[in-house]
């Protein structure tokens, strides 16, 4: 069971002495935080997984036996879902209303509140001191790392910043730039390099205006001929590296039958020939997803599912949303509420997600919102979505083959679009994968793509041979259809609601039985209106079988 852990601490730079090293710049003068003498921490308690977490309020100062008086500087909150809140008001902790609620999670919940001490030395002698350092939301400590790119108009002056944490005060007011993420620290000492994101500047003592912070801008501005001390931080935050595997063939994508919404039953394979892959029209399939999680923390994650007919088609209906917590470095099969329904032709299963401080924040409110799905192709080993859209049938050595196919109903802004239709066709042996090469790619890769076909997985996938099928596109709906001579066709439909279109073309003579072929039919949308270019995929996957059907 998680429990909670208090620390109520003094920042003290620039003085040796306590458990705990500023950064690791300069052992013999790093900044330091301190225990406070005297004050009373709250008790280590447990708490639940899933339950809702509101640390205690702290004292806003406190003075110890020496008459040294301290005052509030910021709460830190890590350990919870998430990757660390952070808050300078008293009055508005993490766990409050403007903050998102502290979720408790698997692991321990750090709390981490630091004071000024304002009767403390100033560390550089007599007159006022300018104190600089960066801190980690999500680890609740301070960052090892160079952490200042420049300061204008001395640049000289960033060196001192980044090893001691102390900026001269000079006649004219100077700009402190921080970086992110922060910056590779040279040895000695070794400082394992840091992924975190700037957050925001903070600052925790100084007279009013000075240093003057915009916003969540990386500049800070430290007045000229300041008389009074300044401290500030740098806040950053390690981002979550939640993801589901993209592409337009995505194994993370599971349709299975009879419909549940709590267990997996017995799930359609990608790629196998005589129908096993199909997904029928009417059916009510289970519809699932395999979400990873490689952060070092708990992460809440938004999982949306969607059905998009057509084929390559860019709009659809949104089914539902899941909201679930991944622990810290595992992956979670979510599953929908919502059935997957193929209402007839190709209907494509797609997941998107969502999770803060990631790259992934696209937050869906219904089905007008499918044409903004992110590309699953722009990273398919960590993506923010993935289609399943492909189908498998069997072929005949020298036959004709067929697929009929189409753009669903098209968006209004996309309506006297013309797109783009273009194919690119590979070529899998029988015997592909009967060799030593191929099976080590295997092991490696079947975490992910363990239920797959071998030639389905990327590294081995951009290595096919090419291959031609003839491929010939009609149209089915009314429209009006040009041939490329570079390849391909471009299409336009009179009705935005009928957008069907034939592909025809032939199995080579040559091909044996057990071997495949790949059709990769790729739409490519232009920018047209509000809505911006983007290319939709679909795999016809070509079985070969020895007779005539």
């Amino acid at each position: 069971m998680p429990n909670a852990v208090y620390q109520y601490v003094y920042y003290e730079p620039l003085t040796v002495g306590g458990p705990v090293t500023r950064q690791n710049r300069n052992p013999a003068t790093s900044s330091k935080y301190l225990p406070i003498p005297g004050i009373t921490v709250p008790s280590t308690n447990d708490l639940a997984t899933g339950s809702t977490f509101t640390p205690d309020v702290p004292p806003a100062s406190y003075t110890d036996g020496s008459g040294n008086v301290y005052t509030f500087g910021f709460m830190n909150v890590s350990g919870c879902v998430g990757a660390g809140e952070t808050s300078t008001d008293i009055n508005n902790l993490p766990g409050s209303a403007t903050f998102s609620p502290l979720i408790v999670g698997s692991q321990v919940i750090n709390i981490l509140v630091l004071y000024i001490n304002n009767g403390a030395p100033g560390g550089g002698g007599g007159g006022p001191s300018i104190y600089l350092d960066a801190f980690d939301e999500t680890t609740g400590a301070f960052l090892d790392n160079f952490f200042v790119t420049s300061i204008s108009p001395d640049n000289t002056l960033t060196s001192n910043v980044n090893i001691y944490g102390s900026l001269a005060v000079m006649a004219v007011a100077e700009t402190v730039l921080a970086s992110s993420p922060p910056i590779d620290t040279p040895p000695p000492p070794f400082v394992p390099n840091s992924s975190a994101i700037f957050d925001k500047w903070v600052k925790l003592e100084g007279p009013s205006g000075n240093p003057v912070i915009s916003g969540n801008s990386q500049s800070l501005v430290v007045g000229a001929s300041t008389a009074s001390d300044i401290a500030a931080f740098a806040f950053y935050k390690d981002p979550a590296t939640v993801y589901i595997t993209g592409g337009y063939q995505s194994p993370d994508i599971l349709l299975f039958t009879p419909f549940s919404t709590t267990t997996l039953g017995t799930e359609v394979p990608i790629g196998t020939g005589g129908g096993a892959s199909t997904v029928l029209p009417g059916v009510h399939y289970g519809f699932a997803a395999v979400v990873h999680n490689d952060s070092e923390y708990d992460v809440s994650t938004s999982v949306t599912f969607w059905n998009i007919p057509g084929g390559v088609g860019t709009a659809g209906a949104f089914l539902d949303t899941q909201t679930v917590t991944i622990p810290a470095t595992s992956s979670l099969t979510v599953i929908s509420s919502q059935p997957f329904i193929n209402t007839g032709g190709h209907t494509c299963a797609v997941v998107s997600i969502d999770t803060a401080d990631s790259p992934c924040q696209f937050d869906p409110t219904g089905s007008a919102d499918s044409v903004h799905i992110p590309d699953p192709d722009a990273n398919v080993s960590q993506s923010c979505s993935a289609w399943r859209n492909t189908n498998t049938v069997y072929a005949y050595i020298g036959e004709p083959w067929h697929l009929e196919i189409g753009l669903g109903e098209l968006p209004v802004d996309y309506a006297d679009a013309q797109i783009g239709i273009q194919f690119n066709m590979q070529y899998v042996a029988a015997d592909f994968a009967q060799n030593e090469r191929v099976y080590k790619v295997v092991k490696e890769h079947r975490r992910i793509y363990g239920k797959v076909p071998p030639y389905l997985i990327p590294v081995l996938r951009k290595e096919l041979p090419a291959a031609y099928l003839k491929p010939v596109v009609t149209l089915v709906s009314k429209g009006k259809i040009e041939e490329q001579k570079a390849g391909g066709y471009v299409l336009s439909f009179e009705n935005r609601k009928e957008t069907t279109f034939k592909v025809t073309g032939e199995v080579p003579a040559n091909a044996k039985p057990g071997d495949t072929y790949l059709l990769q039919l790729t739409a490519h949308y232009p920018k047209s209106g509000r809505l911006g270019a983007k290319s939709i995929g679909f795999l016809e996957i070509l079985v070969v079988k020895e007779g005539k059907r």
